[in-house]
């Protein structure tokens, strides 16, 4: 994402004019300045201005003397002044300004808000690319809580003096729970293991899937409808039967294709047809009676099958209590043996040896009886497969049973409930045409559902296309992919590290996106940062994974981060505050004067230097860097790429004397 900053605006709250403190684009821009000059202010003002969630721009002077914080960036869409309202007592505001056009005039003043810190992220959303699909708890969504956020995207551009040489944190704002997990969340999505095309993919996915459950679902109700008028089918036939539609001495078909055309064939006729007859209220006895003997008979077989279930169910625990017993007397007994080897063995060739037992005939007796109990021991009754085998016999036959008593016993309450209605109302002509209506409009729901395919056709083809899409965005395929990224860029770092001032220049530095921490190989040994000591091992080690990742990003076109780094005082580690200055007795007028670096150390910080300079120009400009430090201009005078932003020395500072007028 192009997002390089052209200049910091500050407006005062007297009225006066603004202050801007301007930026190149493309290059390795330094303010360098003594301690409580504002140096440290600069990240925040960026990040408040770019939507940040509460004001870190430090209380004191600044916040007292301005009205206003802005920024003016170059994107891809020309240049954009974004401002917001000093807070007051406030945490934050959100209260914000924009301009935006291909070349800007800075206004005098800012009266009052025109948008708000919402519609800004929006815009930073939309300029950085970010797909704009929710996410949720869906297993194909990587475990995005929501959305990627412009927001998220800071972690890799900048570098404040808490974190630039910290071994705990590598991150902005990754010190905080909530940020870490996030940022972790999102990182295959980063590093472009996760693209917006396989972000499309999974919301398809899940898309898919309503649909197909919802299809499966009608479907489910359409096979239970199905099953149900099977089993009812012989009722509407005993039905037709007493209405005297079907002759006394027909039987219902066995065969439900057979009977299903049985069913059509008494739908088709009318209440004219129906001849209502002794002989059909007797038959209707006599089903009723076979349901019976029926029922009973099932209901025996059930009762028998439980009780053998039970009775092999104790069996197969006796039996398996029985060969613990017995493997524990094998193990414990194994004694014939030994007893047999001690009468064998000889003591004049072996003054070590166990003691000796006189062979003899009991002695050999008594072996051969425990050679037989122990053979006993040694052999494993088994039972339990065959028992296994019966208790699943047993279970199908009484499941199968269950089913047809229920088919039975659903039969009888059909049977019974037309015979109390037959008993209570005369057979009417209306009734039977009623019956028959409601049996042709059953028969033709039934015959609908099952003709109609496209339902189950529409099934399995969403089942097809989910199948195809699956492996795309699959976990495997994710880990696969974020792990070949991370080498590129462990092999990037691998080329800046020997330039910095490293201990183990040679060492091999990877990411680990679990602990969100750099992981160096050196020695047969995987260290974390914080088991390696130095502070210039911790700076190196920085510099080199920050400005990896950046260049790595430049190879994707369009990708979401911001092109930008912003490293505060990362010579820090070479040149404490408190050393960098000092009052001489020739200090007339009361300067501070700066201490010029020991050679060793000026040369590890020009280092750094030379490092960000070669990766802003292998960039051709598409990179930016703005380096915030105590040290002077000896160490990157005449380093290709680096400029002088401003020096805040000698009273010059980031805020000046007119705004407190």
């Amino acid at each position: 994402m192009k997002l390089q900053i052209h200049k910091i605006i500050l407006w005062p709250k007297n009225g006066g004019k603004y202050r801007d403190l301007d930026f190149a684009p493309g290059k390795v821009n330094i303010i360098s300045g003594s301690s409580k000059a504002g140096k440290s202010a600069v990240i925040p003002i960026i990040d408040y201005c770019l939507g940040s969630e509460r004001c870190a721009i430090p209380v004191g002077t600044i916040r007292k003397t301005c009205a206003w914080f802005g920024i003016l960036v170059d994107t891809d869409e020309g240049q954009k002044l974004l401002a917001r309202a000093e807070p007051g007592n406030q945490r934050s505001t959100d209260d914000m300004f924009i301009v935006e056009g291909q070349y800007i005039e800075i206004p005098e003043t800012i009266d009052s808000k025109n948008t708000n810190r919402e519609n800004i992220k929006e815009i930073l959303n939309r300029l950085s690319g970010l797909p704009n699909l929710g996410f949720g708890d869906d297993s194909f969504e990587f475990g995005f809580k929501n959305r990627p956020s412009f927001r998220d995207l800071m972690a890799f551009t900048f570098q404040p003096q808490n974190i630039v040489a910290n071994p705990d944190v590598l991150f902005y704002k990754a010190d905080s729970y909530g940020n870490r997990e996030k940022l972790k969340s999102i990182f295959p999505f980063i590093l472009g293991a996760v693209d917006s095309k396989s972000l499309v993919i999974a919301w398809e996915i899940k898309e898919l899937r309503k649909q197909l459950k919802t299809l499966q679902g009608e479907l489910s109700t359409i096979e239970a409808v199905s099953k149900r008028w099977q089993a009812e089918a012989n009722v509407w036939f005993y039905r037709a039967r007493e209405y005297g539609l079907v002759d006394a001495n027909v039987q219902p078909q066995k065969e439900w294709p057979r009977l299903l055309e049985q069913l059509q064939g008494i739908a088709q006729k009318t209440s004219r047809d129906a001849v209502a007859t002794p002989a059909a209220a007797e038959s209707s006895t006599k089903v009723l009676s076979t349901l019976r003997e029926r029922e009973k008979l099932m209901g025996e077989n059930i009762f028998v099958g439980k009780q053998k279930l039970d009775d092999l169910r104790e069996i197969k625990a006796e039996a398996q209590t029985y060969t613990s017993s017995l493997k524990k007397i094998g193990e414990r007994l194994s004694l014939s043996s030994w007893l047999r080897e001690l009468a064998t063995n000889n003591p004049n060739t072996n003054p070590l040896a166990f003691p000796t037992l006189s062979p003899s005939a009991q002695l050999e007796e008594l072996c051969d009886a425990l050679a037989k109990i122990e053979q006993v021991a040694s052999s494993t009754p088994r039972v339990s497969a065959s028992v296994e085998s019966e208790i699943v016999r047993l279970r199908n036959l009484i499941r199968q049973d269950t089913e047809t008593l229920a088919g039975i016993q659903s039969e009888i309450k059909g049977i019974e409930a037309r015979d109390e209605l037959t008993a209570r109302h005369a057979l009417q002509m209306t009734e039977i045409d009623r019956f028959l209506g409601s049996m042709q409009h059953s028969i033709e729901t039934y015959s609908e559902a099952r003709s109609d395919s496209s339902l189950a056709e529409r099934v399995k083809a969403l089942e097809e296309r989910i199948k195809i899409l699956e492996p795309q965005v699959s976990d495997e395929s994710v880990k696969l992919k974020t792990s070949q990224i991370l080498a590129q860029i462990s092999y990037i770092c691998a080329l800046i590290t020997p330039h910095l001032d490293a201990e183990w220049a040679d060492a091999k530095i990877t990411l680990s996106i679990a602990d969100l921490a750099i992981k160096v190989k050196h020695d047969g040994r995987d260290d974390f940062l914080w088991e390696v000591g130095s502070g210039a091992n911790w700076l190196a080690y920085h510099i080199a994974m920050l400005l990896a990742l950046q260049l790595y990003f430049l190879k994707k076109p369009d990708h979401a981060v911001p092109h930008l780094l912003i490293f505060d005082q990362p010579s820090q580690v070479y040149f404490p505050v408190k050393s960098a200055t000092k009052k001489t007795a020739s200090d007339q007028d009361g300067e501070d004067k700066e201490l010029v670096l020991d050679d060793e150390d000026r040369d590890a910080v020009r280092k750094v230097f030379s490092v960000l300079a070669r990766g802003v120009n292998r960039t051709k400009g598409r990179l930016q860097i703005i380096v915030l430090d105590h040290a002077g201009s000896e160490v990157w005078d005449g380093i290709d790429g680096v400029i002088l932003a401003e020096e805040w020395r000698d009273g010059e500072k980031l805020v000046p004397p007119r705004f407190e007028g």
